[in-house]
């Protein structure tokens, strides 16, 4: 259990928060410098290589808020210096 005692002051006006502007970007990581064009499907997507398609789904479960932090559990790649 835990116990403890707030003492507070007065509610201090807070600035407006600030909008924050979200940068997004496509990032396509591949074993090589060679684009493919895939047809994606949940089971067996052909490639030359064999590919590991990642979605947003997958991502959002793993709880982790960096492209390192969603891929550090993925036996299939090594994260080096993040």
């Amino acid at each position: 259990m835990l116990a403890g005692t707030v003492l507070a002051d007065p509610p201090v006006k807070q600035p407006s928060e600030r909008k924050q502007k979200v940068e997004e970007r496509a990032i396509f990581v591949t074993g090589s410098l060679i684009p493919q064009r895939v047809q994606l499907r949940p089971i067996g997507t052909t490639t030359v290589s064999p590919i590991r398609i990642i979605d947003r789904r997958e991502i959002d479960q793993t709880g982790r808020r960096t492209t390192p932090g969603a891929l550090i559990n993925e036996p299939s790649l090594r994260v080096i210096g993040h």
